[in-house]
């Protein structure tokens, strides 16, 4: 093999830029210089995965030695295709779906971006300076209120031989001490052993390259860098979010799960058999419909108080089914008459096998294009909810309540509630990019 086709091999993204596809050769490096970037600046992380294995972990490692796979192996597929596209005769419905979604440069970028996002979900345990819900200073100092790309510096200095700890900030102009949290109120001071460490690729430690003069007594301190700043807890807001987007990312994709089940199950029934079962099945949904979906929600979350994720999902789910079921209703209208269907009975073939194994498939390319969108609404609809205190209860964090966490304080902190506002919706309309450029490649009157 030749070195230059070695590289481009081993290098997804490299091929496609080398014969002029530089948008399809622009995605793909886009993620080879995401986990590049992430195995040198975290690399001590990494090796730290190994010393608490558990399903986070796991998850996180799996992720990072996967990507580069899957990378290497949908370039190569990616680059077969279109330097030596097949004839349009020879591909089925979904081949050519995936032919003109792969002609849509903003369904693309939506995809990419999208998958960027699920791909810093499962990495949390890596990607993450601080524990989600303990302040940076482990608990017990807590450098409330801090502003985005501020330092907390954590002094320390010697009590009875002992090196303890005091905290300070400085930013703008001014030097600011903070307060400790209140388990340690009563305490005059912290032992830096007490503090933890910040994980790598993030805090700024300087144990032994610099001092600090204290009284007579030079000790070590440390900085502690916070990218996106602290809430009001004194908890690392960039830690928040990531495990957040694990949540509120999870909650989406699984209530559409529950949604098109629900919906394809109840639809199907009622467009196949008709009679007194649809006309039962439609007036439940058109009763169900009447109803403003956030005031349903808040009614059956009131009901259920203190409902886990779990429940929030199986709710969500079970509240957005009705237009999944009136798509696939009209659909099953249309499609249970034709030949195929006709000839399927006449071959004796039970109800179930020519509803799901002959029709639904002829009918779920508007029931994907929903469920894309579906996903979108639902994060907006759990934001919501957590963020009027019935959705994601703490100490588990979504995006919804920390913006929740935030509103009281919007003049004098507003990147607590403003930046996970952002990320929702950046999510949303990479989802309704996706959704666009699916309905345009399922759709045969636009081929």
């Amino acid at each position: 093999m030749k070195p230059v086709r070695l590289i481009e091999s081993l290098i997804p993204g490299l091929g496609h830029v080398r014969r002029g596809h530089f948008q399809a050769g622009a995605r793909f490096l886009l993620y080879v210089v995401a986990w590049v970037f992430i195995v040198v600046v975290f690399r001590r992380n990494i090796a730290g995965l190994f010393r608490e294995f558990d399903f986070d972990n796991a998850l996180a490692l799996l992720t990072l030695v996967g990507l580069p796979i899957l990378l290497v192996r949908f370039a190569h597929r990616s680059l077969q295709v279109t330097v030596n596209p097949p004839p349009r005769d020879g591909l089925g419905t979904w081949a050519l779906a995936w032919r003109e979604l792969r002609r849509n440069p903003r369904g693309m970028w939506g995809l990419t971006m999208l998958g960027l996002l699920y791909l810093v979900a499962p990495l949390a345990p890596m990607l993450t300076p601080y524990d989600p819900d303990v302040p940076g200073g482990g608990g017990t100092i807590v450098h409330s209120f801090l502003p985005p790309m501020a330092s907390a510096t954590i002094i320390g200095h010697v009590r009875e031989g002992e090196i303890a700890a005091r905290s300070m900030v400085v930013h703008g102009d001014g030097t600011v001490y903070l307060d400790r949290g209140a388990e340690h109120a009563n305490r005059s001071d912290v032992l830096v052993s007490d503090l933890g460490e910040p994980r790598g690729g993030w805090s700024r430690r300087e144990h032994t390259a610099r001092a600090m003069q204290v009284g007579e007594h030079v000790v070590p301190y440390r900085k502690e860098f916070h990218l996106l700043g602290t809430d009001g807890n004194g908890r690392d807001l960039l830690s928040r979010l990531v495990y957040g987007s694990r949540i509120s990312l999870s909650i989406g994709f699984a209530a559409m799960f529950v949604a098109v089940t629900l919906g394809v199950l109840f639809g199907s029934l009622a467009g196949y058999f008709g009679g007194w079962l649809d006309n039962i099945i439609m007036r439940v949904v058109d009763i169900l419909l009447a109803f403003p979906r956030l005031l349903l929600l808040l009614l059956v979350v009131t009901v259920y108080e203190g409902a886990g994720i779990f429940t929030v999902v199986v709710i969500l789910g079970a509240t957005g089914w009705m237009g999944v079921s009136r798509l696939v209703r009209a659909q099953f209208l249309q499609v249970k008459e034709l030949d195929y269907a006709q000839a399927a009975r006449s071959l004796g073939f039970s109800q179930a096998r020519i509803m799901f194994r002959h029709l639904l498939p002829n009918c779920l390319a508007p029931v994907i294009v929903n469920a894309t969108l579906l996903v979108g609404n639902t994060i907006l609809v759990e934001a919501a909810l957590s963020f009027l205190g019935f959705g994601v209860q703490p100490p588990d964090a979504s995006w919804g309540n920390i913006i929740s966490d935030g509103r009281a304080w919007l003049e004098e902190a507003w990147w607590i509630a403003t930046i996970p506002g952002l990320l929702i919706v950046y999510a949303v309309i990479c989802f309704n990019l996706a959704g666009d450029a699916l309905r345009d490649a399922l759709d045969p009157k636009g081929r």
